[in-house]
């Protein structure tokens, strides 16, 4: 018998896995009209903001909130039973905001699919979109343009399954949500580059028994409204294959495999168990697995096993020489918990903690940690509603980095927090609502960054690090701004910030200051 060749085995052993989720998974309610219930919504929409101000002033009587993205299925069971649960929600300007979002009806930019073909067991919906983005910032020289426009199609298959693309074409520009370079001139305005990308692309199959998504896209888990500690939407979207199951009414079990880089076969997996024991409170336990080696991820798909385990099961079980076995067997493990505790109607506290590496031995080391602790507060007056959300964040030096290369990075940007390790960031924001469409909100920040970098790591047996302190010379960057957002529809979306900024030690450099005006435009129609 001829021996299949590595590459067929590969693809039979993901087809494999493919099989086993389609076959553990049920039915899914029937399609809407327009807008299909399984579409995503993104890791980095506003739309969970509100989600966050419903939970803190109302509870969270269902859901799993804390492991995003949301599908609009999601979002619709949990605003009928918030409905139910807590009545007094139902005229909550936010409340209004979300169901507007899933039943556009007559208001402004509340279109109906460009194009639409369906029939009892197939659906096929076409939408095209224009945006427009533009951010400045003089106290660190920076301008970022981006402009496209792009379709989004779904197509649903039955009941079960939806596929479902963003393509779109424009300028080029910066940031793990940005439009890549390589792209070739636009000939009708001179000096700007035109590039087609696609931002997301995913076949998701849902029912009763979970949920299966193969594609592109972000993942984001934990509470922290500006950025997470342990899996983020900091770096470029995830070749990925995720399920998620539910255990019972207040347990959820989600797990992942995702390709970061084909050229040297590296992967980045988690498992995470997500708890609901009250409506006031909300707990994660989260672990996340840096490896090498498309042979290993069968084994880092199994959601039920420690990736600490897994790294000794292939050390034992391989021939290969240690040189090779050194980056194919060997991981970097990151263990998290979050949680979110709703103290009183109106007031909810937040925290999540990262631990990278975990080491029991006697053996002295940096502490490799980040975490954020958080608070909101939040009233309602009549159809107007006020909140005020502070957040800080802390990661140590040499976080997110191994001395064996296997770093939590996805194209020189961290799947962790987005600013990465030895950094500090304090912000504040109060926002004012004074009806469904508009929101009003001044915010400021304060970051600190030292000069510790992401793929720094601590080399064991060298001498031990202070990691506790920021790093040789602290770029301080203080500011504050005022945004406004009208936002009467999911076909229409307008924001305005303007603030001002000082920059102390810029780059590194202490004699370096800088101070200056920033702002930002955004303008999405969609139709």
């Amino acid at each position: 018998m001829i021996p299949s060749p590595p590459n067929a085995r590969r693809h039979r052993r993901w087809l494999s896995l493919l099989a086993l989720g389609v076959l553990i998974l049920g039915r899914v309610d029937p399609a809407r009209a327009a807008y299909h219930p399984l579409e995503e919504l993104p890791v980095e929409s506003p739309l969970y903001t509100l989600v966050d101000a419903l939970v803190t002033q109302h509870g969270a009587p269902t859901g799993m909130l804390l492991t995003r993205p949301w599908t609009r299925a999601d979002l619709g069971r949990f605003l009928d039973v918030m409905r139910v649960a807590s009545p007094a929600s139902t005229d909550d300007p936010a409340m209004v905001r979300l169901a507007r979002e899933l039943e556009p009806g007559d208001h402004v930019g509340g279109w109906e699919p460009l194009g639409a073909v369906a029939d009892e067991a197939r659906s096929l919906e076409v939408s095209a979109y224009l945006r427009g983005d533009h951010r400045e910032d003089r106290a660190r020289g920076g301008v970022t343009r981006d402009l496209r426009g792009g379709v989004q199609v779904s197509a649903a298959l039955g009941e079960h399954a939806l596929l479902w693309s963003d393509v779109y074409a424009g300028t080029t520009s910066e940031g793990p949500h940005g439009n890549p370079a390589d792209s070739r001139r636009f000939g009708l305005v001179e000096d700007v580059q035109l590039n087609s990308y696609y931002d997301r692309a995913t076949a998701t199959w849902s029912g009763r028994l979970g949920r299966l998504t193969l594609g592109h896209t972000w993942l984001r888990w934990g509470p922290g409204a500006w950025g997470t500690m342990a899996l983020s939407d900091g770096a470029p979207a995830l070749d990925v294959a995720e399920a998620r199951t539910p255990l019972g009414a207040r347990a959820q079990l989600a797990w992942f495999v995702a390709a970061l880089e084909s050229r040297d076969e590296s992967f980045l997996a988690g498992h995470r168990l997500e708890l609901r024991p009250s409506e006031a409170w909300q707990l994660s336990f989260s672990e996340l697995a840096r490896f090498d080696g498309v042979a290993n991820t069968f084994f880092y798909a199994l959601p039920v096993v420690p990736f600490s385990l897994i790294e000794k099961r292939i050390q034992k079980a391989s021939a290969l020489p240690s040189d090779s076995l050194e980056r194919l067997a060997k991981n970097n493990v990151m263990w998290a918990m979050d949680a979110s505790w709703r103290v009183r109607p109106g007031a909810r506290l937040y925290g999540e903690i990262a631990i990278d590496d975990l080491s029991l031995s006697s053996e002295q080391r940096p502490k490799l940690v980040a975490w954020q602790l958080g608070a909101h507060l939040r009233r309602v007056r009549g159809p107007a509603a006020w909140e005020a959300r502070a957040e800080y964040a802390r990661v140590y030096a040499y976080t997110y980095s191994v001395y064996h290369d296997h770093d939590f990075s996805h194209a020189g940007l961290p799947t962790g927090f987005p600013l990465g390790p030895d950094v500090d960031r304090l912000a504040g924001r109060i926002a004012y609502m004074p009806e469904s469409d508009w929101t009003w909100a001044l915010e400021t920040s304060f970051t600190r960054k030292g000069t510790g970098r992401l793929g720094e790591a601590y080399v064991p047996g060298t001498p031990v690090p202070d990691n506790l302190v920021l790093q040789g010379v602290i770029d301080r960057d203080l500011r504050s701004a005022l945004s406004v957002d009208y936002s009467p529809s999911p076909g229409l979306q307008l924001g305005l910030t303007g603030g001002y900024a000082q920059v102390t030690g810029l780059g590194h450099d202490a004699a370096r200051e800088s101070s200056g005006v920033f702002g930002a435009t955004r303008a999405t129609l969609r139709w």
